[in-house]
């Protein structure tokens, strides 16, 4: 009986030591698989946009694990596997908070320091005219591409969402944001998706990189969200155009000698209770006549301050009593004493109209930036991952879809009936 129960003692040992080392071994073996699972990360999309994710779905991983089972521990230690089952669910790259979280990974503190200080990015050669703005003719480089397909545009995280947001109040966040250095502070400051647009996408003026995008315009796209580069360009540069004429009129306002020049002109043309019309109207088409001027400043690469003072103003008062602005607006008498007063007028003027060479001031990009700050958070983040998609399937796979790269891995499997679960994501 001793020897019997000393035998079963030590089958007993030997079993219990048996089932320790398959443990063991599924628990090894299950942490290693999912480090190959996360191991075979689309190269392209971390190397273009820092972003790692693979490509997959259930069954694919399913069919992966239990040929690693397969593979490492079939016939040993007499295990009886039951295989696998890989859920992936909640660990798609098209799911809005994991790429956001991917985004935040990909920027590291020497990028973050170089986009906020806007090294890294380039000016383009070409040049753009002012043909949406009704001032120029058309030079030809707005030619955009438009997206056309419907189950391109039907499987887009953003899914057409609008937003939308008013010149005026835009006025007022330059306003508040205040110089170059505030737009810089205010960008660092900002979610790290706001990075992630200054350091891999371009728009009219600049660019990131010289690898080749579907649209041109990608900074305008993030703001307006339409399929067609074209309109997105225009839809911005008009209200870029709308937010520096409110400023101009603001600066108009702000500065006494312009105020008492207007309102020296108004009542030498309109004498009477009219003459508060007129100088409405020639202080609105001064703001609008050097609002073109900073138009073509910024399209040119050059900058604007948010307001000017006197010395920063590139037009005078001549252009703007010459132009149809304000002489489509005045009664047959105000025409005729306008005419007739002319000279008188340019003496009483006495500003040149000339064009300032700005050294400090707003550039295109920061006006465009303090559109995207101004920008619903979710809308923003859901248009640039439109972008990864639309320039992933434009250089690499014309299928690509978010919703089928994965940012994480869990699966469980089966041995000798106990199950054993795994999960890991990139860190």
């Amino acid at each position: 009986m001793i020897f019997v129960a000393f035998g079963l003692s030590i089958a007993g040992a030997i079993s219990i030591c048996r089932e320790l080392a398959v443990k063991s071994e599924c628990e090894a073996f299950g942490r290693v698989w999912t480090k190959a699972i996360l191991s075979e990360y689309d190269q392209p999309l971390l190397e273009d946009y820092g972003l790692m994710a693979y490509f997959g779905n259930d069954w694919e991983v399913t069919d992966k694990v239990e040929y690693y089972m397969d593979y490492s521990m079939a016939d040993r230690l007499g295990i009886d596997m039951g295989g696998a089952n890989a859920d992936l669910t909640g660990y798609e790259l098209g799911d809005p908070d994991n790429f956001s979280d991917a985004l935040k990974k990909s920027l590291t503190a020497k990028v973050i320091g170089d986009i906020a200080n806007g090294r890294g990015r380039r000016e383009r050669t070409e040049k753009l005219g002012l043909d949406d703005i009704g001032d120029e003719e058309s030079s030809g480089s707005e030619t955009g591409r438009v997206i056309r397909n419907k189950v391109v545009l039907d499987t887009l995280p953003s899914g057409g969402i609008k937003s939308s947001y008013s010149p005026d109040s835009l006025a007022e966040r330059a306003k508040s944001i205040g110089s170059s250095d505030g737009i810089k502070n205010a960008v660092a400051s900002a979610g790290s998706e706001v990075l992630f647009i200054g350091k891999h996408f371009d728009n009219a003026v600049t660019y990131a990189s010289d690898k080749d995008s579907y649209f041109r315009n990608e900074w305008e796209y993030v703001i307006k969200g339409s399929p067609d580069d074209s309109e997105n360009l225009k839809s911005v540069k008009r209200t870029i155009f709308l937010m520096r004429n409110a400023l101009n009129l603001v600066s108009i306002y702000k500065d006494p000698n312009k105020v008492k020049l207007i309102i020296s002109v108004a009542e030498s043309i309109t004498p009477g209770p009219l003459g508060l019309a007129t100088q409405l109207i020639i202080a609105e088409a001064w703001a609008l006549l050097e609002t073109r001027e900073d138009m073509k400043t910024l399209l040119d690469g050059g900058r604007v301050p948010i307001l000017k003072g006197a010395d920063e103003w590139q037009t005078g008062l001549g252009g703007v009593l010459d132009g149809d602005e304000v002489k489509d607006k005045l009664d047959d008498e105000s025409k005729a004493l306008l005419d007739e007063k002319r000279g008188e007028l340019d003496k009483l003027n006495g500003i040149a109209d000339k064009i300032k060479d700005i050294k400090d001031g707003l550039s295109y990009d920061d006006h465009l930036m303090i559109m995207i700050l101004a920008m619903d958070e979710r809308v923003r983040l859901l248009r640039i991952m439109d972008l990864v998609q639309i320039n992933m399937k434009y250089r690499y796979y014309r299928d690509f879809n978010m919703m089928e790269y994965y940012v994480g891995t869990r699966f469980t499997l089966e041995a000798n009936r106990r199950t054993y679960e795994f999960e890991d994501s990139y860190n």
